[in-house]
Parts: C-alpha cells; sequence; structure tokens
C-alpha cells in the first residue's frame, strides 16, 4: 500500500502547484488587461457618525477603513463614460469598536445596540458608480454610488453622493449618506441616571466619510 500511497501524495502536490501556477496567471493577465488595486492606507481615514438625541447632538468617529478597490487604470475618469469601469470591486470594513465619542457610556451603549462582541464591522459593497461630473472631467469627480451597507448583519441598499479624486498613484473618496438605526434593526440606545431615562438617541443618523487608498504594485512574475 506504500506505493500507492506515495503516487497520491504527489498527484496532490502537482495539483496544488498547477492551481497555484493558475491563480498567478489569473492575476498577472487582470494586471495586463488594465486592472488596478487600490488598497486603504493606514493614516489619513476618517469616519463619522453624527446622530442627536433628547439632551444634544453627538458624534462618534473612527479612523480605521479597511478595504480595496479594483478598477481599471484611467479610473475614475473612464468611469463617467464606461458603464463598466463604473462598477469597480470595492469593499470597505471599519471596526465597530474603534467609533469613539468621547464619552464612555455613549460608546458602551452604542456598542450594545450595534451587537459589537458578535458583529465587529460595519461593511461596504459598492454596486455602481453613476456619473455627475461631466465627460472629460478632471479632480474631484462626482457619483452617486449605490452599494449595499451591513451593519449588525442586516444589508440595506442606499445611495449617496461621493467625489472621486486622483492624485498621483493615490486615491481619495469622500462620501455621506443619512441612514434609521431601526432600519437595520438597531434600537436606538437610552441612557439611564438613577433609574430615569436621561438621554434618548434618535433614530436618525448621518456617516461621512474621507478614505485614502494607494495603488498595489504589481505582482512578480511567477518563476
Amino acid at each position: 500500500m506504500k506505493p500507492k500511497t506515495s503516487f497520491l501524495n504527489r498527484l496532490k502536490t502537482v495539483r496544488t502547484l498547477a492551481a497555484l501556477s493558475l491563480a498567478s496567471l489569473v492575476t498577472a493577465a487582470a494586471f495586463a488587461e488594465g486592472s488596478v488595486r487600490y488598497e486603504a492606507v493606514p493614516n489619513g481615514n476618517k469616519c463619522t457618525i453624527a446622530g442627536t438625541s433628547t439632551v444634544h447632538d453627538w458624534t462618534m468617529d473612527s479612523k480605521i477603513i479597511s478595504g480595496f478597490i479594483e478598477a481599471d487604470e484611467k479610473f475614475p475618469e473612464s468611469a463617467l463614460t464606461d458603464a463598466a469601469a463604473a462598477k469597480p470591486k470595492t469593499t470597505v470594513s471599519i471596526p465597530v469598536r474603534s467609533f469613539k465619542s468621547g464619552k464612555s457610556a455613549m460608546d458602551d451603549k452604542m456598542q450594545v445596540s450595534m451587537d459589537a462582541t458578535k458583529f465587529t464591522k460595519i461593511e461596504y459593497r459598492l454596486i455602481e458608480l453613476k456619473p455627475k461630473s461631466k465627460a472629460g472631467a478632471t479632480g474631484k469627480l462626482e457619483f452617486e454610488a449605490t452599494g449595499a451597507l451591513t451593519i449588525i448583519g442586516n444589508t440595506v441598499t442606499n445611495t449617496m453622493p461621493v467625489t472621486i479624486e486622483k492624485k498621483g498613484t493615490n486615491i481619495v473618496v469622500i462620501g455621506s449618506a443619512p441612514i434609521k438605526m431601526t432600519h437595520y434593526k438597531m434600537k436606538p440606545p437610552v441612557i439611564t441616571l438613577l433609574g430615569v431615562d436621561a438621554l434618548s438617541v434618535g433614530d436618525d443618523l448621518k456617516i461621512t466619510f474621507e478614505w485614502r487608498l494607494a495603488k498595489k504594485t504589481k505582482p512578480e512574475p511567477t518563476k
């Protein structure tokens, strides 16, 4: 039985190497066809959640926005005239616990409302961009972005205005969107003091963000 086992192991190794080679070829082909990947940089990002309450308005900020954009070489200008270019593969994620208001009681209540222990991230996936800037425009280009926003495991499709600007080998995306907590099945938090409801958070929120990404270097050919 040992020769048979040895043959099967060699066969598995050959299949694994073939799969890796194929994956490398597919990646190289994508870059050769003009596909570019931009990945979030660690600094310069900011996402703010702003809301109201029975006492005062409030904000929570996060400086962590992860994710990537895969688009063609001429993006975002190409998205003004090319329907395919207006659908770059884009995913975004933000850790729930990274949002801070400066008030621990508020942070704790919001994390409970967002079930941060079970659902650790807010996630977004772009569906398409609809150009608002005219063809041939440069600089900060305006679009209406349609995408799927997921909070505490519930996904809602929304639209929001965004600007996308290429700066050298980097891209900066800025946008904002109004949302309702109850649309995502979140219960607006209530802060209680001495057994009395001292502060109730409103259902309406506004999310604003500035997201910075850098062009990823093309992979080296596999030898």
